[in-house]
């Protein structure tokens, strides 16, 4: 017995914090039921059904005629009607969205309650209810729109009022909305809170084809939401439904479908590599048939990227020594380097012996002994331009799973879990960190590698 309290109580405490986290990530579906005249209905036994998984709520119309149900996973719904007296209607399917008040009237006729007619219900076109301002993508969109990368959240970059983070912006986060900080917004993950606490950053990132809904709230948030004013990104994963259903998909990029980059055509420089491949799988369906479902979804990524490392070097001029082509006048003529020229006038050992100090012209034999081996062994790079040209591979791995579990406990008792992994970096070998950490020594491989669940 007192192993079993020990149980509870931590049951208790590890999920009265997620509850209290817990945001909207469903919606609500409203109406009024009408007979032939347009007088209300009260007492209309209502049920809201969710079309993929066959799981209804119950209500009751009151003396007005409305009702609501609340807290309805986002997809699609029909409504039924019915009461003694009048045939049971039912309406059409109708999709509800992220933090959305669906409105659905019903018009009853006059018979038997066993005679059933489908209408199409009188669905507001637009939110009537619900002053939160904001918009949503949904369906094919998601998984069709060119994303270069599959990142989800870009689309944000599509919503009015959200603008691309300067550079300057030293804050986490790579778009303002509405005018706020990058680093302002916040994150939601089926209702959950998905904000690195250290820098309120985005933590779990699901691909386009695990994401149900995505959606941005830009202002005027209901009583739920909160702890940012730099906007609301929402996004809801897919469920399982009673029919087991799924994908798979492979993004590619290769050197042979790009085109060169306009600056290295004007620095007549090659196209850089890049071999870049996504792929995954997608795969839900029900446990218990109309009581438990499951989604998973995986996607991974491996590319090679070439990317150029341009960095200032001696011209064969230079390394005998003779700078004196190495600045500019005033005309952009090639001068003798005024720094060298300087060092040379206050130190005339190092200068050549026929006092070509003024031509910023070093003696050879006063150069170092060492440096000279170097010299002679190519240990230093030269280039007649004056400028080293090379190109270094990014090895850059990603992996991302996603999975959605739905119980159907009772008609009043509902339980969901999310769980998610991110895992990116270069795990084997590479010349360079990836992205965005800083080149490393060519010929000196790093290692880096960042989970997130």
């Amino acid at each position: 017995m007192r192993f079993s309290k020990l149980i509870l109580l931590s049951l208790t405490l590890i999920l009265v914090p997620a509850l209290a986290w817990s945001q909207d990530a469903t919606g609500r579906v409203i109406g009024t039921v009408y007979d032939p005249q347009g007088a209300v209905i009260p007492s209309v036994r209502v049920t809201v059904t969710n079309t993929a998984t066959q799981i209804g709520r119950n209500t009751t119309t009151d003396q007005d005629g409305y009702f609501q149900v609340l807290s309805l996973p986002i997809g699609n719904y029909k409504v039924t009607a019915e009461h003694d007296g009048f045939r049971t209607v039912v309406s059409d399917e109708h999709k509800l969205l992220i933090n959305q008040s669906l409105r659905i009237d019903l018009r009853m006729g006059v018979g038997a309650t066993q005679q059933t007619v489908e209408v199409g219900a009188e669905a507001a076109p637009v939110e009537t209810v619900n002053a939160t301002l904001g918009q949503s993508v949904t369906g094919r969109t998601l998984t069709d729109m060119p994303l270069n990368g599959r990142d989800t959240l870009d689309l944000a970059l599509l919503q009015p009022g959200v603008t691309e983070s300067n550079d300057d912006n030293n804050g986490a986060g790579n778009y303002s909305i509405a005018g706020g900080r990058s680093d302002s917004v916040t994150f939601l993950l089926d209702g959950g809170l998905n904000n690195d606490l250290l820098d309120n950053s985005n933590l779990i990132d699901p691909n386009p084809d695990a994401v149900a809904e995505f959606r941005l709230l830009t202002s005027n948030y209901t009583a739920e939401y909160g702890r940012n004013g730099g906007g609301i990104i929402s996004v809801v994963t897919k469920s399982g439904s009673n029919q087991l259903h799924g994908s798979l998909f492979e993004f590619f990029r290769n050197r042979v479908l790009d085109a060169n980059d306009f600056f290295n055509i004007q620095n007549h420089l090659p196209r850089l590599d890049l071999k870049r491949n996504q792929y995954g799988a997608t795969l839900g369906g029900p446990i218990v048939k109309d009581r438990m479902f499951f989604f998973l979804a995986y996607q991974g990524q491996r590319q090679i990227e070439a990317v150029p490392d341009v960095s200032p070097t001696f011209t064969p001029r230079e390394l005998r020594g003779d700078f004196s082509q190495s600045g500019t006048d005033a005309n952009g003529n090639p001068a003798p380097d005024a720094g060298v020229a300087a060092f040379l006038t206050a130190n005339s050992y190092f200068a050549t012996p026929n006092g070509n100090a003024a031509q910023a012209i070093i003696d050879p034999t006063k150069i170092n002994s060492v440096s000279q081996a170097y010299i002679k062994n190519g240990f230093i790079p030269t280039s007649p331009s004056g400028v080293f040209s090379a190109s270094l591979n990014q090895i850059y791995s990603a992996d991302e799973l996603t999975s959605r579990f739905d119980f159907n406990l009772s008609s009043k008792d509902k339980f969901a879990a999310t769980i998610g992994l991110n895992r990116a970096g270069n795990p084997l070998s590479g010349t360079i960190n990836p992205l965005p950490y800083p080149i490393t020594v060519p010929g000196f491989p790093s290692k880096t590698i960042a989970n997130y669940y």
